[in-house]
């Protein structure tokens, strides 16, 4: 379920028991006056074993219609929490909370209109979620109470310091208690965003990688992401980084990937043979795809990059410098400089 491009706003819907037994659900009217003209009218819905449900999206009423199959096949009652992923692309990630707060355990199968076999879901592949309902407007606890069933999905236990990583690509440090149960988080991320950007969450959903981070997404009351300000690196500290000049190859409709100098290769390697970074510019933020390739001498940005280059602007010979904090090498703030008319 792995996607690059654009990283738009994520949003959720509630089910109530009245919703299961509806073909058509309302999608938030932010969201739809944002993102309604990128949309396409009919698309997949994919969950993590690879099940594909097509459904169609009524512009006019703002509505996905088509999901009553889904409904079914989870065995869905009411009470779940449904968070859609969407990239700009023609189809979406859909994501089940349970009504324990804790991701379901998706059944092994695929659409009716499939051939393919599911794929596995598991905490090491993919991660695993559970959701909070909060108030950081006024007082509060700094713990959380993590679900039972989201704890029985970590077998191995839960780390006693995780990475907490906002939508903004800043990290911080978490603390778990085990014998409590108990995670201390929210206070820090109180003192990071500032009173004024927290007063709006009403839910919070985690994403636990199965090793030592935390990635967090805020929904208001309805339901629609909140974007964050500022980048990883806004508060001036930086740590790594790289730059890119852009060439008339990258320009091209089928550019077959961005190569990185080997000045960088330290940074490279931590990457690996393939993985994904998020860039942040202003309150736009990318996701792309870093893979080496097959000499595994170069590493190059791949998927991700049309779009990333579009919604810029950028022309042959700008440079971009991408930092990030020391606390994470996957999330970047970039900056364009322009190429001067005498350089040309």
């Amino acid at each position: 379920m792995e996607a690059c491009g654009l990283i738009c706003e994520k949003f959720a819907k509630l089910l109530s028991p009245n919703d299961i037994s509806r073909d058509e659900m309302s999608i938030p009217p932010e969201f739809c006056f944002k993102y309604d003209d990128r949309m396409a009218l009919a698309f997949n819905l994919i969950l993590r074993t690879g099940y594909r449900l097509p459904v169609r999206f009524n512009p006019d009423k703002g509505t996905l219609d088509g999901l009553l199959p889904l409904y079914r096949d989870l065995g869905l009652n009411g009470g779940e929490l449904l968070v859609f992923e969407y990239y700009g692309r023609f189809d979406m990630n859909l994501y089940v909370i349970g009504s324990n707060s804790s991701e379901i355990d998706y059944p092994h199968m695929v659409h009716d209109l499939q051939t393919c076999k599911p794929l596995k879901v598991s905490l090491a592949n993919g991660g695993w979620r559970f959701t909070i309902s909060v108030d950081l407007s006024a007082e509060f606890d700094d713990e959380i109470d993590l679900p039972q069933e989201f704890m029985d999905v970590c077998a191995t236990g839960f780390p006693r310091w995780a990475r907490v990583i906002l939508r903004n690509g800043k990290v911080f440090i978490g603390t778990y208690d085990r014998d409590r149960r108990k995670l201390s988080c929210l206070r820090t991320m109180h003192e990071i965003l500032g009173r004024d950007n927290l007063e709006n969450i009403h839910i919070l959903v985690f994403t636990y990688d199965g090793v030592c981070a935390l990635n967090v997404t805020a929904f208001d009351k309805e339901l629609v992401e909140i974007v964050f300000p500022g980048t990883p690196t806004s508060n001036g500290e930086r740590g790594y980084g790289f730059e890119i000049t852009v060439h008339h190859s990258h320009m091209l409709k089928f550019c077959h990937g961005v190569d990185i100098s080997r000045e960088y290769k330290d940074l490279c390697n931590v990457w690996g043979r393939r993985n994904y970074i998020n860039v942040y510019s202003g309150e736009s933020a990318w996701r792309l795809q870093v893979r080496k390739r097959s000499d595994w001498k170069r590493t190059t940005i791949h998927d991700g990059w049309l779009e990333f280059r579009e919604s810029l602007g950028l022309e042959v010979g700008a440079t971009l410098v991408f930092h990030c904090a020391k606390e994470s090498c996957y999330h970047f703030s970039v900056t364009v400089i322009k190429q001067e008319p005498d350089d040309i």
